[in-house]
Protein backbone atom coordinates (compact mmCIF):
# COMPACT_ATOMS: atom_id res chain seq x y z
CA UNK A 1 0.00 0.00 0.00
CA UNK A 2 1.13 3.59 -0.93
CA UNK A 3 1.81 5.69 2.11
CA UNK A 4 -0.74 8.44 3.42
CA UNK A 5 0.01 11.53 2.43
CA UNK A 6 1.84 13.93 5.32
CA UNK A 7 0.47 16.88 6.43
CA UNK A 8 1.01 20.21 5.41
CA UNK A 9 3.48 22.30 7.42
CA UNK A 10 3.19 25.72 7.97
CA UNK A 11 6.63 26.56 5.92
CA UNK A 12 5.55 23.92 3.46
CA UNK A 13 2.18 25.63 2.48
CA UNK A 14 4.60 29.19 2.59
CA UNK A 15 6.74 27.88 0.38
CA UNK A 16 4.04 25.96 -2.00
CA UNK A 17 2.73 29.89 -2.08
CA UNK A 18 5.57 31.20 -3.08
CA UNK A 19 6.28 28.07 -5.79
CA UNK A 20 2.74 28.81 -7.23
CA UNK A 21 3.11 33.01 -7.30
CA UNK A 22 6.17 32.12 -9.49
CA UNK A 23 5.28 29.73 -11.49
CA UNK A 24 2.25 31.17 -12.49
CA UNK A 25 3.76 34.62 -13.28
CA UNK A 26 6.07 32.40 -15.43
CA UNK A 27 3.53 30.38 -17.30
CA UNK A 28 1.75 34.12 -17.83
CA UNK A 29 4.81 35.02 -19.69
CA UNK A 30 5.42 32.18 -21.26
CA UNK A 31 1.46 32.26 -22.62
CA UNK A 32 1.70 35.71 -23.98
CA UNK A 33 3.68 35.41 -27.00
CA UNK A 34 1.44 32.53 -27.96
CA UNK A 35 -1.34 34.85 -28.30
CA UNK A 36 -0.45 36.34 -31.22
CA UNK A 37 -0.01 33.96 -33.83
CA UNK A 38 -2.42 31.98 -35.71
CA UNK A 39 -3.06 28.40 -33.62
CA UNK A 40 -4.11 25.63 -35.91
CA UNK A 41 -6.53 25.56 -38.98
CA UNK A 42 -9.88 24.87 -36.40
CA UNK A 43 -9.41 28.60 -35.17
CA UNK A 44 -10.96 29.59 -38.62
CA UNK A 45 -14.10 26.88 -38.47
CA UNK A 46 -14.17 28.22 -34.47
CA UNK A 47 -14.78 31.91 -35.60
CA UNK A 48 -16.66 31.45 -38.46
CA UNK A 49 -19.65 29.52 -36.53
CA UNK A 50 -19.23 32.30 -33.81
CA UNK A 51 -19.49 34.86 -37.16
CA UNK A 52 -22.38 32.92 -38.60
CA UNK A 53 -24.34 32.54 -35.71
CA UNK A 54 -24.02 36.56 -34.64
CA UNK A 55 -25.19 37.49 -38.03
CA UNK A 56 -28.67 35.22 -38.09
CA UNK A 57 -29.05 33.42 -35.27
CA UNK A 58 -27.90 30.12 -33.51
CA UNK A 59 -30.92 27.68 -34.93
CA UNK A 60 -30.64 28.94 -38.25
CA UNK A 61 -26.59 28.03 -38.53
CA UNK A 62 -25.76 25.44 -35.67
CA UNK A 63 -24.73 22.02 -37.62
CA UNK A 64 -23.63 19.79 -34.86
CA UNK A 65 -20.04 18.92 -33.92
CA UNK A 66 -19.56 20.72 -31.23
CA UNK A 67 -23.08 21.92 -28.93
CA UNK A 68 -24.78 24.47 -28.83
CA UNK A 69 -23.48 26.66 -25.78
CA UNK A 70 -19.55 26.49 -27.11
CA UNK A 71 -21.32 28.00 -30.38
CA UNK A 72 -22.41 30.81 -28.21
CA UNK A 73 -18.72 31.73 -26.50
CA UNK A 74 -17.42 31.39 -30.09
CA UNK A 75 -20.69 34.24 -30.89
CA UNK A 76 -19.67 36.51 -28.01
CA UNK A 77 -16.00 36.49 -29.05
CA UNK A 78 -16.93 36.69 -33.23
CA UNK A 79 -19.02 39.99 -31.60
CA UNK A 80 -15.92 40.87 -29.64
CA UNK A 81 -13.61 40.81 -32.92
CA UNK A 82 -16.50 42.83 -34.75
CA UNK A 83 -16.33 45.63 -32.23
CA UNK A 84 -12.80 45.51 -31.57
CA UNK A 85 -11.19 45.40 -34.49
CA UNK A 86 -8.72 42.83 -32.81
CA UNK A 87 -7.64 39.91 -34.96
CA UNK A 88 -10.49 36.97 -34.43
CA UNK A 89 -7.29 34.28 -33.30
CA UNK A 90 -5.97 36.69 -30.76
CA UNK A 91 -9.74 37.18 -29.41
CA UNK A 92 -10.45 33.34 -29.22
CA UNK A 93 -6.88 32.43 -27.66
CA UNK A 94 -7.57 35.62 -25.17
CA UNK A 95 -11.03 33.33 -23.93
CA UNK A 96 -8.80 30.64 -23.70
CA UNK A 97 -6.10 31.86 -21.39
CA UNK A 98 -9.39 32.89 -19.36
CA UNK A 99 -10.28 29.67 -18.64
CA UNK A 100 -7.08 27.91 -18.79
CA UNK A 101 -6.49 30.50 -15.44
CA UNK A 102 -9.56 29.73 -13.83
CA UNK A 103 -8.82 25.41 -14.51
CA UNK A 104 -5.19 26.38 -12.96
CA UNK A 105 -7.13 27.92 -9.75
CA UNK A 106 -9.17 25.15 -9.42
CA UNK A 107 -6.62 22.74 -9.70
CA UNK A 108 -4.98 24.27 -6.93
CA UNK A 109 -8.17 24.30 -4.67
CA UNK A 110 -8.63 20.51 -5.69
CA UNK A 111 -5.42 19.40 -4.61
CA UNK A 112 -5.55 21.22 -1.61
CA UNK A 113 -8.98 18.99 -0.92
CA UNK A 114 -7.43 15.80 -1.72
CA UNK A 115 -4.64 16.50 0.90
CA UNK A 116 -2.11 17.04 -1.87
CA UNK A 117 0.85 19.95 -2.67
CA UNK A 118 -0.60 22.43 -4.50
CA UNK A 119 2.01 23.06 -6.23
CA UNK A 120 1.21 19.85 -8.47
CA UNK A 121 -0.72 22.57 -10.14
CA UNK A 122 2.11 23.93 -11.96
CA UNK A 123 2.31 20.60 -14.07
CA UNK A 124 -0.75 21.37 -15.60
CA UNK A 125 0.43 24.91 -16.00
CA UNK A 126 3.88 25.19 -16.88
CA UNK A 127 3.83 21.31 -18.76
CA UNK A 128 4.60 21.62 -22.86
CA UNK A 129 1.71 19.55 -23.43
CA UNK A 130 -1.12 21.70 -22.12
CA UNK A 131 1.12 24.77 -23.50
CA UNK A 132 1.41 23.14 -26.83
CA UNK A 133 -2.55 22.60 -26.95
CA UNK A 134 -2.27 26.55 -25.70
CA UNK A 135 -0.36 27.50 -28.22
CA UNK A 136 -2.49 25.74 -31.34
CA UNK A 137 -6.05 27.55 -29.92
CA UNK A 138 -7.65 24.04 -29.26
CA UNK A 139 -10.86 25.31 -27.45
CA UNK A 140 -10.59 22.35 -24.95
CA UNK A 141 -10.10 24.90 -22.12
CA UNK A 142 -13.35 26.23 -21.83
CA UNK A 143 -15.34 22.86 -21.06
CA UNK A 144 -12.14 21.93 -19.12
CA UNK A 145 -13.01 24.13 -16.34
CA UNK A 146 -16.55 23.92 -16.01
CA UNK A 147 -15.84 19.80 -15.36
CA UNK A 148 -12.83 20.97 -12.77
CA UNK A 149 -15.81 23.39 -11.19
CA UNK A 150 -18.35 20.88 -10.96
CA UNK A 151 -16.21 18.49 -9.09
CA UNK A 152 -15.47 21.56 -6.87
CA UNK A 153 -18.83 21.88 -5.88
CA UNK A 154 -19.09 18.52 -4.67
CA UNK A 155 -17.97 19.53 -1.67
CA UNK A 156 -20.65 17.13 0.42
CA UNK A 157 -22.83 13.39 -0.04
CA UNK A 158 -25.94 16.06 -0.23
CA UNK A 159 -28.88 16.72 -2.62
CA UNK A 160 -28.00 20.53 -2.71
CA UNK A 161 -23.84 20.02 -3.70
CA UNK A 162 -25.38 17.29 -6.21
CA UNK A 163 -27.42 19.45 -7.94
CA UNK A 164 -25.39 22.66 -8.03
CA UNK A 165 -22.71 20.83 -9.68
CA UNK A 166 -24.73 19.66 -12.43
CA UNK A 167 -25.25 23.08 -13.67
CA UNK A 168 -21.24 23.37 -14.86
CA UNK A 169 -21.27 19.77 -15.78
CA UNK A 170 -24.66 20.45 -17.82
CA UNK A 171 -22.72 23.44 -19.38
CA UNK A 172 -20.14 21.21 -20.19
CA UNK A 173 -22.31 19.06 -21.68
CA UNK A 174 -23.61 21.39 -24.29
CA UNK A 175 -19.95 22.47 -25.11
CA UNK A 176 -17.90 19.31 -26.46
CA UNK A 177 -18.69 15.75 -27.29
CA UNK A 178 -15.99 14.91 -24.74
CA UNK A 179 -18.41 15.79 -22.24
CA UNK A 180 -21.09 12.83 -22.67
CA UNK A 181 -19.10 9.89 -21.75
CA UNK A 182 -19.19 11.97 -18.32
CA UNK A 183 -22.97 12.11 -17.65
CA UNK A 184 -23.03 8.40 -18.50
CA UNK A 185 -20.09 7.73 -15.86
CA UNK A 186 -22.49 10.79 -13.43
CA UNK A 187 -26.02 8.00 -14.23
CA UNK A 188 -23.95 4.95 -14.10
CA UNK A 189 -22.36 6.10 -10.41
CA UNK A 190 -26.21 7.27 -9.65
CA UNK A 191 -27.37 3.86 -10.38
CA UNK A 192 -25.14 1.75 -8.73
CA UNK A 193 -25.17 4.02 -5.74
CA UNK A 194 -29.41 3.44 -5.56
CA UNK A 195 -28.91 -0.19 -5.79
CA UNK A 196 -26.68 -0.77 -2.63
CA UNK A 197 -27.91 2.00 -0.57
CA UNK A 198 -31.34 3.07 -1.89
CA UNK A 199 -30.25 6.56 -2.02
CA UNK A 200 -31.17 8.44 -4.94
CA UNK A 201 -28.96 11.93 -4.25
CA UNK A 202 -26.72 11.34 -6.73
CA UNK A 203 -28.85 11.23 -9.38
CA UNK A 204 -29.44 15.02 -8.60
CA UNK A 205 -26.09 15.67 -10.94
CA UNK A 206 -28.21 15.06 -13.83
CA UNK A 207 -30.91 17.44 -13.15
CA UNK A 208 -29.34 20.48 -14.37
CA UNK A 209 -27.91 19.06 -17.24
CA UNK A 210 -31.41 17.33 -19.19
CA UNK A 211 -33.23 20.64 -17.75
CA UNK A 212 -30.71 22.94 -19.91
CA UNK A 213 -30.33 20.66 -23.04
CA UNK A 214 -34.23 20.82 -22.43
CA UNK A 215 -34.04 24.60 -22.78
CA UNK A 216 -32.10 24.25 -26.19
CA UNK A 217 -34.25 22.19 -27.30
CA UNK A 218 -37.35 24.09 -27.05
CA UNK A 219 -35.54 27.00 -28.09
CA UNK A 220 -34.22 25.29 -31.00
CA UNK A 221 -37.71 23.86 -32.43
CA UNK A 222 -39.69 27.01 -31.73
CA UNK A 223 -36.89 29.09 -33.90
CA UNK A 224 -37.22 26.87 -36.70
CA UNK A 225 -40.70 25.42 -36.10
CA UNK A 226 -42.41 28.10 -38.75
CA UNK A 227 -39.84 26.49 -41.57
CA UNK A 228 -39.05 22.66 -40.93
CA UNK A 229 -42.23 22.00 -38.62
CA UNK A 230 -41.29 19.08 -36.70
CA UNK A 231 -38.41 18.55 -38.06
CA UNK A 232 -36.99 21.68 -35.92
CA UNK A 233 -37.60 19.06 -32.86
CA UNK A 234 -34.65 16.65 -34.09
CA UNK A 235 -31.77 18.68 -35.18
CA UNK A 236 -30.05 19.02 -31.77
CA UNK A 237 -30.74 15.69 -30.81
CA UNK A 238 -29.63 14.24 -33.76
CA UNK A 239 -26.35 16.83 -33.05
CA UNK A 240 -25.39 14.21 -30.30
CA UNK A 241 -26.62 10.94 -31.66
CA UNK A 242 -24.29 11.65 -35.10
CA UNK A 243 -21.14 13.39 -33.14
CA UNK A 244 -19.10 10.04 -33.63
CA UNK A 245 -20.21 9.86 -37.70
CA UNK A 246 -18.39 13.77 -38.37
CA UNK A 247 -15.29 11.82 -38.87
CA UNK A 248 -15.92 8.23 -38.76
CA UNK A 249 -12.30 6.73 -39.20
CA UNK A 250 -10.29 4.08 -36.97
CA UNK A 251 -8.21 6.89 -35.99
CA UNK A 252 -8.09 10.65 -35.93
CA UNK A 253 -4.66 11.07 -35.04
CA UNK A 254 -4.63 9.94 -31.44
CA UNK A 255 -1.36 7.78 -30.71
CA UNK A 256 -3.63 4.86 -29.35
CA UNK A 257 -4.20 1.35 -29.73
CA UNK A 258 -6.05 2.03 -33.00
CA UNK A 259 -3.65 4.00 -34.45
CA UNK A 260 -1.92 1.00 -34.71
CA UNK A 261 -4.47 -1.06 -36.58
CA UNK A 262 -4.93 1.58 -38.98
CA UNK A 263 -1.29 2.25 -39.77
CA UNK A 264 -0.59 -1.92 -40.80
CA UNK A 265 -3.84 -1.51 -42.04
CA UNK A 266 -4.08 1.18 -44.42
CA UNK A 267 -2.01 1.44 -47.87
CA UNK A 268 1.71 2.83 -47.20
CA UNK A 269 0.72 6.28 -49.33
CA UNK A 270 -2.77 6.55 -47.02
CA UNK A 271 -2.78 9.48 -44.53
CA UNK A 272 -3.82 7.39 -40.92
CA UNK A 273 -7.68 8.51 -40.83
CA UNK A 274 -8.01 6.63 -44.56
CA UNK A 275 -9.39 3.92 -42.21
CA UNK A 276 -12.95 3.66 -41.66
CA UNK A 277 -14.36 2.67 -38.19
CA UNK A 278 -17.11 0.55 -39.91
CA UNK A 279 -13.87 -2.39 -40.48
CA UNK A 280 -15.00 -5.68 -38.45
CA UNK A 281 -12.64 -6.69 -36.24
CA UNK A 282 -15.18 -9.55 -35.30
CA UNK A 283 -17.31 -11.26 -37.44
CA UNK A 284 -20.24 -9.19 -37.92
CA UNK A 285 -18.96 -6.18 -35.39
CA UNK A 286 -17.78 -3.34 -36.39
CA UNK A 287 -14.43 -2.06 -34.78
CA UNK A 288 -16.87 1.62 -33.81
CA UNK A 289 -19.28 -0.38 -31.41
CA UNK A 290 -16.79 -3.23 -30.29
CA UNK A 291 -15.10 0.08 -29.32
CA UNK A 292 -17.76 1.62 -27.70
CA UNK A 293 -18.54 -2.28 -25.82
CA UNK A 294 -15.23 -2.55 -24.11
CA UNK A 295 -15.51 1.32 -22.74
CA UNK A 296 -19.18 0.78 -21.51
CA UNK A 297 -18.05 -1.92 -20.21
CA UNK A 298 -15.13 -0.77 -18.33
CA UNK A 299 -17.11 2.02 -17.21
CA UNK A 300 -19.56 0.41 -15.23
CA UNK A 301 -17.54 -2.02 -13.60
CA UNK A 302 -15.67 0.84 -12.62
CA UNK A 303 -18.45 3.05 -11.67
CA UNK A 304 -19.57 -0.09 -9.50
CA UNK A 305 -16.59 -0.51 -7.71
CA UNK A 306 -16.50 3.51 -7.12
CA UNK A 307 -19.66 3.03 -5.83
CA UNK A 308 -19.05 0.59 -3.43
CA UNK A 309 -16.10 2.44 -1.98
CA UNK A 310 -17.19 3.98 1.59
CA UNK A 311 -13.86 5.26 2.33
CA UNK A 312 -13.32 7.83 0.01
CA UNK A 313 -15.10 11.48 -0.08
CA UNK A 314 -17.73 12.09 -2.92
CA UNK A 315 -15.02 14.81 -4.77
CA UNK A 316 -12.44 12.22 -4.53
CA UNK A 317 -14.75 9.44 -5.75
CA UNK A 318 -15.57 11.64 -8.81
CA UNK A 319 -12.13 12.62 -9.70
CA UNK A 320 -11.37 9.11 -9.94
CA UNK A 321 -14.34 7.83 -12.78
CA UNK A 322 -14.42 11.53 -14.02
CA UNK A 323 -10.30 10.66 -14.69
CA UNK A 324 -10.08 7.18 -15.63
CA UNK A 325 -13.05 7.79 -18.38
CA UNK A 326 -11.23 10.84 -19.55
CA UNK A 327 -8.34 9.08 -19.94
CA UNK A 328 -9.85 5.45 -21.34
CA UNK A 329 -12.19 7.03 -23.77
CA UNK A 330 -9.12 8.55 -26.04
CA UNK A 331 -7.28 5.42 -25.78
CA UNK A 332 -10.45 2.72 -26.74
CA UNK A 333 -12.70 5.05 -28.51
CA UNK A 334 -12.24 4.81 -32.83
CA UNK A 335 -11.96 8.52 -34.29
CA UNK A 336 -9.95 9.72 -31.05
CA UNK A 337 -8.33 13.01 -32.49
CA UNK A 338 -4.76 14.36 -30.98
CA UNK A 339 -6.11 17.30 -28.45
CA UNK A 340 -8.89 14.33 -26.93
CA UNK A 341 -6.17 13.51 -24.22
CA UNK A 342 -6.48 17.16 -22.79
CA UNK A 343 -9.02 16.50 -20.21
CA UNK A 344 -7.65 13.24 -18.97
CA UNK A 345 -4.16 14.85 -19.05
CA UNK A 346 -5.23 17.57 -16.13
CA UNK A 347 -6.74 14.54 -14.17
CA UNK A 348 -3.60 12.52 -14.53
CA UNK A 349 -2.43 16.18 -12.66
CA UNK A 350 -4.30 14.99 -10.28
CA UNK A 351 -3.69 11.67 -9.66
CA UNK A 352 0.03 11.93 -9.91
CA UNK A 353 -0.16 14.04 -6.48
CA UNK A 354 -2.08 11.49 -4.82
CA UNK A 355 -0.03 8.71 -2.49
CA UNK A 356 -0.15 6.05 -5.77
CA UNK A 357 2.46 3.89 -7.18
CA UNK A 358 5.64 5.45 -8.81
CA UNK A 359 5.09 3.81 -11.65
CA UNK A 360 1.86 5.55 -12.08
CA UNK A 361 3.41 8.87 -12.25
CA UNK A 362 5.90 7.67 -14.57
CA UNK A 363 4.22 6.37 -16.65
CA UNK A 364 2.06 9.83 -16.68
CA UNK A 365 4.57 12.17 -17.69
CA UNK A 366 5.68 10.11 -20.07
CA UNK A 367 2.45 9.96 -21.22
CA UNK A 368 1.75 13.69 -21.74
CA UNK A 369 5.69 14.12 -22.95
CA UNK A 370 4.54 11.79 -26.19
CA UNK A 371 1.22 13.71 -26.83
CA UNK A 372 3.05 16.75 -26.80
CA UNK A 373 5.67 15.49 -29.43
CA UNK A 374 2.83 13.80 -31.63
CA UNK A 375 0.76 17.28 -31.38
CA UNK A 376 3.46 19.28 -32.26
CA UNK A 377 4.83 17.09 -34.98
CA UNK A 378 1.77 17.32 -36.54
CA UNK A 379 1.05 21.29 -36.19
CA UNK A 380 3.71 22.67 -33.92
CA UNK A 381 4.50 26.44 -35.35
CA UNK A 382 7.02 27.85 -32.91
CA UNK A 383 9.81 28.63 -32.38
CA UNK A 384 9.71 27.59 -35.77
CA UNK A 385 13.59 25.40 -35.72
CA UNK A 386 11.62 23.15 -32.92
CA UNK A 387 8.79 22.74 -34.82
CA UNK A 388 10.37 22.11 -38.01
CA UNK A 389 12.75 19.60 -36.18
CA UNK A 390 9.11 18.12 -34.38
CA UNK A 391 7.99 17.76 -37.77
CA UNK A 392 10.22 16.27 -40.11
CA UNK A 393 10.68 13.68 -36.94
CA UNK A 394 7.04 13.06 -37.44
CA UNK A 395 7.17 12.54 -41.26
CA UNK A 396 9.48 9.61 -40.89
CA UNK A 397 6.78 6.46 -40.58
CA UNK A 398 7.88 5.17 -37.35
CA UNK A 399 8.20 7.71 -35.40
CA UNK A 400 4.26 8.22 -34.58
CA UNK A 401 3.65 4.46 -34.71
CA UNK A 402 6.68 4.60 -31.20
CA UNK A 403 4.37 7.25 -30.07
CA UNK A 404 1.48 4.90 -30.53
CA UNK A 405 3.22 2.06 -28.82
CA UNK A 406 4.70 4.02 -25.60
CA UNK A 407 1.05 5.70 -25.29
CA UNK A 408 -0.40 2.23 -25.32
CA UNK A 409 1.91 0.85 -22.63
CA UNK A 410 1.70 4.02 -20.23
CA UNK A 411 -2.12 4.05 -20.25
CA UNK A 412 -1.90 0.00 -19.45
CA UNK A 413 0.46 1.10 -16.35
CA UNK A 414 -1.89 3.86 -15.44
CA UNK A 415 -5.54 1.97 -15.81
CA UNK A 416 -3.98 -0.96 -13.87
CA UNK A 417 -3.04 1.97 -10.92
CA UNK A 418 -5.98 3.39 -10.85
CA UNK A 419 -8.01 0.82 -10.48
CA UNK A 420 -10.06 0.73 -7.68
CA UNK A 421 -9.57 -3.10 -5.82
CA UNK A 422 -12.64 -5.39 -5.37
CA UNK A 423 -14.27 -5.11 -1.72
CA UNK A 424 -17.18 -6.33 -0.74
CA UNK A 425 -19.74 -4.01 0.55
CA UNK A 426 -21.89 -4.49 3.30
CA UNK A 427 -25.32 -3.40 2.14
CA UNK A 428 -26.34 0.12 3.71
CA UNK A 429 -29.71 1.25 5.05
CA UNK A 430 -29.42 4.61 3.10
CA UNK A 431 -29.15 8.17 4.01
CA UNK A 432 -29.51 8.90 7.69
CA UNK A 433 -33.09 10.71 8.29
Amino acid sequence: MAAPTPPITQPTVGRSVTILTVGGLVGLIVRYPMLFYMGMFDMHAYYDWGKKALESSLPSTYHGIYFPFQYQVFEVCAWIVATSGLPFFLVFKLSNLVFDVGSFGLLVFLLKRQGSNPAYALLYWLHPWFLSVFSLGYIDFHFTFFVLLSIYLLRRDTARDYILAGIPLGIAFLMKPQAQILLIVSFLYGVFHYARTRDARPVGLLAFPIFLFLGYEAYFTMSQFSESGYDAARDLPLSYLNVTNVMPALNAQMPNIWYLIAYFTKAPSDPIFAISDQIELLPGIPAKYLAAAIVLWLLGLYSSRVAGAVAQSVSDKFVSMFGFATVAVPFLMTSAHENHLFLGGVFLVLFTAKPLPLSLKVASHILLIVQCLNIYGLYGQHPRWLARLMRDAYAVSYVPVAYSVISVACFIVILTSIWPPHKRHIASRGPAR
